[in-house]
């Protein structure tokens, strides 16, 4: 079970918009730098959405790796994000190649401020690396505090972004609203999987009964959220590049995420993080807050709608700071992952160390 094929890579999607758009900004920066065709391989209900990035590209309906490992295997590269079930192939790989790289994010020194929740995390984070990788793209929003001893090969990479399409007057011109008018953008993720936002409907509440004068947003989801907002608020349609909505708000609310958390910073745009359900989302608030510095950024469960636009008002008065911090952040993760797949595709096992090195000089992150 080794790779054939010299000219085709194979990409592996996850099934929300976080994994979705960083798929969307690698690739369109890859078609950049090579023409060697990309097989995209993705979950039923994200293809539309995908085929309104790539009109012409080739997405493949997700293949459980474990009976088609022959199909996936034959490939002058596989690059995932961020699929466990991957290490099936790395298992099942017997030739030379094809190497398999993979894309992830989440801060993985554990310190005196993790709970046993999101120290958990961390060590399967390092865990699934190993198993599903040879070499592993880990996004960092600063330099990593600690450089983790895995067996596969590491490369912390910044932040990914999509290029901007649209202007904010043209993004309120598609919500409807005036274009000299402040929104709040309220964010609630992709909406696909078992891992949709457990606290959202309590959420919807409380923006349902917020007294704010800006207007309030509802983005849409993959899968659409069936809560009756009141007239006032504004449901938007499924943009093909969030990042222009939110780079279009004035702050946004959201369940906590790496996808929006990038995105915030790269736009500027204060970011009101909601209270996390899951360990992954508590990694990601503890990010943000080390970030910041302070909880200002981060709700929980106890506010009411009052403190909620309190909150949002003390956000806004401190917009020029945040955006400063968040200015501070590089962003270039989509080139160094771009150019990592041309200087991969067709390599080897026995080559890979010697690419390494090279793929090292493209980040701003140190390792050594």
């Amino acid at each position: 079970m080794t790779g054939k094929c010299t000219d085709l890579i194979h990409y592996i999607a996850g099934r929300n918009l976080g994994h979705l758009n960083k798929c969307v900004a690698n690739l369109k920066k890859f078609r950049g730098l090579s023409s060697e065709p990309v097989k995209i391989f993705s979950f039923s209900n994200t293809h539309a959405w995908l085929r309104s990035n790539f009109p012409q590209g080739d997405i493949q309906q997700y293949i459980n790796p474990e009976k088609w490992a022959d199909t996936l295997l034959n490939t002058s590269l596989i690059i995932h994000d961020w699929r466990d079930e991957v290490r099936i192939l790395k298992k099942k790989r017997t030739g030379p190649g094809p190497v398999i790289g993979g894309i992830y994010h989440s801060d993985l020194s554990i310190s005196g401020q993790d709970t046993d929740w999101t120290r958990k995390f961390k060590k399967q984070i390092r865990t699934i690396s190993q198993k599903s990788t040879d070499i592993f793209f880990h996004i960092n929003l600063t330099q990593p505090k600690e450089i983790p001893q895995l067996s596969t090969l590491y490369v912390p990479v910044p932040i990914i972004v999509r290029d901007l399409t649209l202007t904010p007057e043209q993004v309120k011109t598609r919500l409807g609203i005036p274009v000299d008018e402040p929104f709040i953008l309220v964010q609630m993720g992709g909406g696909v999987g078992k891992y949709r936002y457990l606290h959202m409907n309590e959420w919807y509440e409380k923006i349902n009964q917020l007294q704010t004068s800006c207007r309030i947003v509802v983005a849409k989801q993959l899968i659409d959220a069936d809560y009756p907002f009141k007239k006032h608020i504004v449901q938007a349609p499924l943009f093909e590049n969030g990042r222009n909505l939110i780079n279009a708000a004035d702050l946004v609310i959201s369940k906590p995420g790496m996808g929006i958390l990038m995105d915030c910073i790269s736009t500027g745009t204060p970011l009101l993080a909601l209270p996390a359900d899951t360990k992954e989302r508590e990694v990601k608030n503890m990010m943000l807050r080390d970030l910041m510095g302070d909880n200002l950024c981060l709700a929980d469960n106890s506010l009411s709608s009052e403190d909620l636009g309190r909150r949002i008002e003390e956000i806004l008065d401190q917009k020029e700071q945040i955006k400063e911090v968040f200015g501070k952040i590089p962003q270039n993760g989509s080139d160094v992952i771009a150019n990592s797949m041309k200087w991969l595709s067709g390599r080897t096992l026995d080559e890979l160390p010697d690419v390494y090195e090279d793929i090292l000089k493209l980040t701003p992150f140190q390792v050594k």
